[in-house]
């Protein structure tokens, strides 16, 4: 990282720090014209309560209509992206985090309950003779479709693609693909119903 990007990096930020914690609708607006600047690509209608961390905004893409509930953490640093689409609403403390290289894409007309967490990267344990914490991390990708509802304190694991018009319910630790259409509950998650009569 050269000294020009250290300094932009550092500035952005200050600069989020600063304005997460601007209450009401007037530090709604600030977000808006802040994140819509910094964002890689921001659409029209976004909605960012305070107290929402977001970190590496550039490897960010949002669409139309998206709303950020309190005490949430966007982040997609260490070549990461993450992309969200139109229609997307995310209760308080949703954790959506795709850093060390992972890849997270949700489409649009999403639904997150509160307090749920899509990491796309995973710490290594595979070596005995060091500690875990130094091992580094692997990168995957979550991959969520269209008109899906994730329900409260769901955890989403990487490489996990979720179908289109599908549930996750509360509490459900999601490992493996979810079919679309599918209803799956549990630890881990496994498809308990169907939506499609």
């Amino acid at each position: 990282m050269n000294i020009f990007d250290l300094v932009r990096s550092e500035v952005i930020d200050w600069v989020n720090w600063l304005i997460q914690g601007v209450p009401g609708r007037v530090g709604r607006l600030m977000r808006r014209v802040y994140f819509k600047a910094v964002f890689k690509k921001s659409g029209s209608n976004l909605s960012i309560s305070n107290n929402v961390e977001i970190s590496c905004p550039r490897n960010i893409k949002v669409g139309n209509n998206v709303s950020f509930l309190s005490g949430g953490v966007l982040r997609a640093c260490d070549r990461a992206e993450l992309s969200i689409g139109d229609f997307f609403s995310a209760n308080g403390n949703v954790r959506i985090i795709a850093d060390c290289g992972g890849r997270i894409v949700i489409g649009n007309n999403i639904m997150i309950g509160p307090n749920t967490v899509i990491r796309s990267s995973n710490h290594i344990f595979s070596r005995l003779d060091i500690p875990m914490n130094t091992q580094g991390h692997t990168a995957g990708d979550i991959l969520i479709g269209n008109d899906v509802w994730i329900a409260a304190n769901v955890v989403i694991l990487p490489n996990v693609k979720i179908g289109a018009h599908s549930i996750v319910a509360a509490g459900a630790v999601v490992n493996k693909d979810v079919p679309e259409y599918a209803i799956v509950a549990g630890v881990p998650a496994k498809v308990i119903a169907t939506r499609l009569r």
